[in-house]
């Protein structure tokens, strides 16, 4: 599934630098699995494809709905991340 939010993370050093470029912005994320370990254990995850980012527990994104392709497509092509 297709879904976008808005990137806002509790404690920005659980994540890479490159998140920089999302804080508090509109990503295109795709739905990910159940966090087995961890402090958000239980929580749902979410990724965006072809960052470094990596697994996005539920709690750093707000706003999260899902979208028709079409639309998350155009998220994802102005994060710049299908130009890597």
């Amino acid at each position: 599934m297709y879904f976008e939010a808005v990137f806002q993370p509790q404690n920005d050093t659980d994540y890479n630098s490159e998140i920089a470029d999302f804080l508090g912005k509109k990503v295109a994320v795709q739905e990910g699995w159940i966090l087995e370990e961890g402090p958000c254990k239980g929580q749902k995850c979410f990724y965006m494809p072809n960052s470094n980012v990596g697994c996005i527990p539920e709690r750093d994104l707000k706003e999260i709905k899902s979208i028709p392709y079409a639309q998350w497509k155009t998220i994802y092509n102005m994060t710049g991340l299908n130009d890597q």
